[in-house]
């Protein structure tokens, strides 16, 4: 990230949102940004790759494909937080209720807007005839 481009002596502009803030301000006062670099070096996860994750990434992979060709133990299901069930015939029933609940209301706003346009056609014609 590059620092805050200096306006004046005093003063400098934030690179995120263009406030104006004092240079030896750490962060903006308007939104909040870092006008100066929080960490020295690497930072795991976010400037350099999190040897951590690339294993665990490994083991997910490797039980995966061990599981599908037969060799080795499925992956357990409470690593995944349990079994997903479709949802029930009373949870479909709203979720119905609610897309149609949804397609009623965008209907009525198109409806709304064609009438809205229709009058504003109307007074315009009125404007422009002699009267």
């Amino acid at each position: 990230m590059s620092p805050a481009k200096k306006t004046s002596a005093e003063t400098t502009t934030c690179p995120w949102c263009s406030a104006t803030v004092p240079v030896e301000a750490p962060s903006c006062p308007s939104c909040g940004a870092s006008l100066r670099d929080a960490a020295d070096g690497d930072v795991k996860g976010v400037t350099q790759v999190d040897p951590a994750a690339i294993v665990r990434t490994r083991q997910v992979k490797s039980r995966n494909i061990a599981a599908f060709l037969g060799i080795g133990d499925a992956p357990d299901e409470d690593d995944s937080g349990g079994k997903v069930e479709p949802p029930s015939d009373e949870v479909r029933r709203e979720m119905l209720r609610l897309r149609l609940a949804a397609i009623d209301a965008e209907l009525e706003a198109k409806a709304k807007e064609v009438e809205a346009q229709r009058a504003m056609r109307a007074d315009d014609l009125g404007k422009a005839a002699p009267g």
